[in-house]
């Protein structure tokens, strides 16, 4: 494909106040300590403060794993490489994906491979402008452990969901995922855009000490 044909799509939401997030983690704050021009300041310094698992972010294996590697250990090219959409018609709230429905997947559009990035397509995303009840209280797709068994055997390098959690509750899938070494993007969006099975997704991290996750822009070349 000619460099000029190519097109990027950003599959992150913006990140800043109104964010959705569960109602037990604190809302996005901005401080200001400082403004270029007010009572003698001379440059605009501001305190961001947030939980680094909201907004479109990634869990490192620390996050489930209490012996997991955190943020500053995870390759910092795990966000870059082949990428695989699988698209899948679910309900509209709370649904597991099962095993079953990636292989019926595969069947109509080719194997998923080892060292892919899986990005779920439920339109999920869609609901984010409208608030948490939509988002997050009514029910979201979530993963299966069968299927984050699935997907860890096939040793796929990175799940990206459209949901805020790949488990309905507790972390069985996250420490199936993230104990076979596949790494989590959650609140991914715009995967519509992509308009094909496949493409190349590229972004990167801060390399945060001792981190159990962090905010990411994660982009499609396709």
């Amino acid at each position: 494909m000619d460099q000029e044909k190519k097109r990027v799509v950003d599959l992150s939401h913006m990140h800043g106040e109104g964010m959705v997030c569960e109602p037990y983690i604190d809302r996005y704050q901005v401080e200001w300590l400082e403004k270029a021009g007010v009572d003698g300041g001379l440059a605009d310094l501001e305190v961001r403060r947030c939980c680094p698992h909201t907004g479109t972010h990634i869990d490192a294996p620390y996050h489930a794993l209490a012996d997991g590697i955190t943020l500053e250990q995870v390759d910092p090219l795990v966000l870059c490489g082949p990428a695989v959409v699988v698209q899948l018609a679910v309900p509209e709230y709370w649904h597991g994906i099962t095993k079953e429905e990636l292989q019926d997947w595969e069947k109509d559009h080719g194997e998923i491979r080892p060292g892919d990035a899986v990005l779920l397509f439920t339109g999920h995303a869609g609901k984010w402008e409208r608030g948490y009840e939509e988002f997050i209280g009514k029910g979201y797709p979530y993963l299966d452990p069968d299927a984050a068994h699935y997907l860890a055997e096939k040793k796929i390098r990175l799940l990206g969901t459209e949901s805020i959690n790949v488990d309905k509750t507790g972390m069985e899938s996250h420490r199936i995922l993230l104990g076979n070494g596949v790494i989590i993007v959650e609140n991914i969006c715009r995967l519509e855009q992509i308009g094909a099975d496949r493409c190349r997704i590229f972004g990167t991290f801060p390399a945060v000490r001792g981190a159990s996750g962090t905010w990411v822009r994660l982009l499609a070349l396709v």
